[in-house]
C-alpha cells in the first residue's frame, strides 16, 4: 500500500467497468507533487468524490492506502483507490511538477472532438512533433483558460506513450495550464515556412505520421457523412484536393480542424450556394499551409499507401503581404 500527497491537475471522464464485472464506474485523475506525477485509478465507492463534487481539479489532497497497478513496461506511475483507501483534503502549498521541465508546444492541430477525445499535436522549443494523447473534449470545456489553440504556444507536461498502437510522435498528456501566448502574424509566417516540409512523401515515408506542407488546393467542399458515420454525431465532413510541392495530385483528404470548420460554417451561413466557391478563392489568393497526420495502423488492410489513412489535422492560412 502507498501513500502520497499532491494536486489534481486533471480529472479524466467517467467511464463505466466493461461488461463481465462488478457494474459500477472508474474515474481516473492525475495527480502530482513537486518532483512526479501519479495516475490514479477511483474504484467502489471513491468515484462519487467526483461525481458529487467534493474532489475537484486544483485540490490539494492526500491518499493513504491506495494499491499500485499492475506493473508495465517503462515504469508507468498508476495506483488504484478503493474501499480501503482514505482520500483527504490538506492545506498545504504544493507546487505541482515544479522540478520536471515542460516542453513549449507551438500547437498546429486542434481537431473535432471524436469518441469525446480531441486529437492535439504541434512542435515543441526543439522542432519536434508532438501528439499529446489522452485530451479529452470535457476537459477543454471545463477549462478556465484555453489549453490548447492553433499557432499559440502552450506549456505541456508530457510522458512517454504506454499504450497500444505507438506512433513515433505519441506521448502521454499529463497536464497543461494553458496557452502561454500567441503568435503575431509575421512570427506566424515565419515559423510555418521553417517547419514546411517538402513534400507528403517527405513526411510519411520517413517514419512520421505528423508534417507540415505547403500545397496548391484545387477544390475543398463538403460531403454528408455515410449513415454509420452520422451516429458519432457529425453529419458534415469537408474534403480537399490538392498538389503537394513535388507535383502529385492527392483527392478526397478529410479534414478535421475544428478552426476550419468554424470559418466554413460561418461562411456557409452568409453564403450557403458558393460557399465552397468562395472558400477555394480565400485559400487560394493567400498562403495555406496544411498539417497533415496519419491515424492509427493496424487495420489489417495490406494496400494502404502509407499504412494508415492521412488526414489533415490543421489549416493555417497567412494573408499575403
Amino acid at each position: 500500500m502507498e501513500t502520497i500527497s499532491g494536486t489534481v491537475l486533471r480529472i479524466l471522464p467517467v467511464q463505466a467497468i466493461p461488461d463481465g464485472e462488478t457494474p459500477g464506474q472508474v474515474v481516473d485523475l492525475i495527480i502530482a507533487d513537486e518532483r512526479q506525477y501519479w495516475r490514479v485509478s477511483l474504484w467502489d465507492d471513491k468515484p462519487a468524490l467526483v461525481t458529487t463534487g467534493a474532489l475537484a481539479v486544483g485540490d490539494d489532497v492526500r491518499i493513504e492506502h491506495a494499491s499500485p497497478a499492475r506493473a508495465k513496461a517503462g515504469g508507468e506511475r498508476r495506483l488504484n483507490a478503493g474501499r480501503p483507501t482514505h482520500i483527504t483534503k490538506i492545506a498545504q502549498a504544493i507546487e505541482p511538477l515544479r522540478d520536471v521541465a515542460p516542453a513549449k508546444l507551438t500547437v498546429l492541430a486542434v481537431t473535432r472532438p471524436e469518441g469525446g477525445k480531441v486529437c492535439v499535436a504541434g512542435i515543441d522549443e526543439h522542432g519536434f512533433w508532438l501528439r499529446p494523447q489522452y485530451v479529452y473534449e470535457s476537459e477543454l470545456l471545463a477549462a478556465k483558460r484555453s489549453l490548447f489553440k492553433n499557432r499559440c504556444v502552450s506549456t505541456v507536461y508530457l510522458d512517454r506513450w504506454r499504450g497500444r498502437r505507438p506512433r513515433k510522435e505519441d506521448r502521454f498528456f499529463v497536464y497543461s495550464p494553458g496557452v502561454e501566448r500567441e503568435l503575431p502574424a509575421e512570427e506566424q509566417r515565419a515559423f510555418l515556412e521553417l517547419h514546411v516540409d517538402t513534400s507528403v512523401d517527405a513526411v510519411f515515408r520517413h517514419e512520421r505520421t505528423l508534417g507540415l506542407i505547403k500545397p496548391r488546393i484545387l477544390q475543398v467542399y463538403e460531403e454528408r457523412a455515410p449513415s454509420k458515420q452520422r451516429e458519432t454525431g457529425y453529419e458534415q465532413y469537408i474534403r480537399f484536393n490538392f498538389k503537394d510541392s513535388s507535383g502529385r495530385l492527392y483527392r478526397r483528404w478529410p479534414c478535421r480542424c475544428i478552426d476550419f470548420y468554424d470559418a466554413w460554417n460561418a461562411l456557409k451561413r452568409r453564403h450557403r450556394w458558393t460557399c465552397g466557391w468562395r472558400m477555394l478563392r480565400y485559400l487560394q489568393k493567400n498562403e495555406t499551409y496544411l498539417a497533415i497526420g496519419l491515424t492509427h495502423t493496424d487495420y489489417g488492410r495490406s494496400k494502404l499507401e502509407y499504412g494508415a489513412y492521412p488526414m489533415i489535422v490543421g489549416v493555417h492560412v497567412v494573408h499575403r503581404s
